[in-house]
């Protein structure tokens, strides 16, 4: 229990896991952000002896997946509370996520295709669900405006084709690796916040 802001007047429910401005929905449910408080509490303890250095971008989704678990578990007999806390969740880490991919480079073509890909994936994630971010961001795959394009000086029209098909696997090969490790990048600092007492 704390004082708000002159506008938001006391706190009633201290849950740092709803972001501020979305809680004021969810403050007829006292007793289960209770209970969801305190799963968040459990989720965080048994999260802060893991590594997340090297840790791939799957594991990163299913620590938070599991934090989203325990929201519904927490308020079971509430099955609509439980699934605006995870929804309320998700856009905000959507948000926070898009937010440090704004921060990335357009420039040159490959970065902007890197961003591109990334905002693509992180605009439809549902981190509710088990996934396979390669499958995923190979789904969600923009490639550089300038790949396939070839010199016009080649003599022949199979060493045209050869030579597209070529640049293709490796521009888009090239693509996806770089794009899980920028996507692992944004899941490792979502999950640090994650971990933090006041993650908003």
């Amino acid at each position: 229990m704390f004082s708000g802001d002159a506008d938001r007047g006391q706190m009633e429910v201290w849950c740092p896991l709803i972001p501020l401005d979305q809680i004021q929905s969810l403050l007829q449910h006292k007793d289960d952000l209770a209970k969801i408080n305190e799963a968040y509490d459990d989720w965080r303890a048994s999260m802060r002896g893991k590594e997340f250095v090297g840790v791939k971008p799957g594991v990163f989704l299913d620590r938070i997946r599991i934090l989203m678990i325990k929201v519904g578990v927490s308020c079971a007999r509430n099955r609509d509370l439980a699934e605006a806390t995870q929804s309320i969740l998700s856009e905000a880490l959507r948000g926070r996520a898009l937010d440090l991919l704004s921060e990335l480079p357009s420039k040159p073509p490959e970065k902007k295709a890197v961003k591109q890909t990334l905002i693509a994936f992180f605009t439809n994630l549902k981190f509710t669900r088990d996934i396979y971010p390669i499958e995923e961001i190979q789904n969600c795959l923009i490639l550089p405006a300038s790949s396939g394009v070839v010199s016009g000086f080649l003599s022949t029209i199979r060493r045209i084709f050869s030579r597209q098909k070529e640049n293709r696997s490796s521009v888009k090969k090239k693509a996806v690796e770089t794009s899980l490790l920028e996507c692992t990048n944004v899941l490792k600092r979502l999950y640090i916040r994650l971990l933090s007492p006041d993650p908003w």
